[in-house]
């Protein structure tokens, strides 16, 4: 079940109270999802921990990416500068999400 997280920062304007919906996460699926962030798929991972937009979002961002890489690999476009920085974003955004899970499990 999905618990409610309050998270209360505050800044110089006043407190800033924002609600997430985050489930709890055992050790072993937070490493597994990291693993599967890192070496298979950006968001697999993120996905099967239960962070279904953000996990979306990244395998999205990954998508993106690879599209690009792919046509600029057929085609000897330039598009290959932005498609490998996509990559590279969604595979760092995975590799943060894990660690996050994998802290959050503790």
């Amino acid at each position: 079940m999905a618990k409610r997280k309050v998270k209360k920062n505050v800044s110089q304007r006043g407190p800033l109270v924002r609600v997430e919906d985050t489930k709890d996460v055992s050790m072993g699926l937070a490493i597994i999802g990291l693993i599967l962030n890192v070496i298979f798929l950006s968001g697999l991972g993120t996905l099967i921990a239960g962070r279904s937009k953000i996990g979306i979002w990244q395998i999205a961002l990954w998508l993106v990416g690879a599209i690009f890489v792919s046509v600029a690999y057929w085609y000897g476009l330039t598009v290959f500068y932005v498609g490998t920085p996509l990559v590279i974003a969604a595979w760092i955004w995975g590799l943060i999400t894990g660690v996050q899970l994998i802290q959050e499990a503790r």
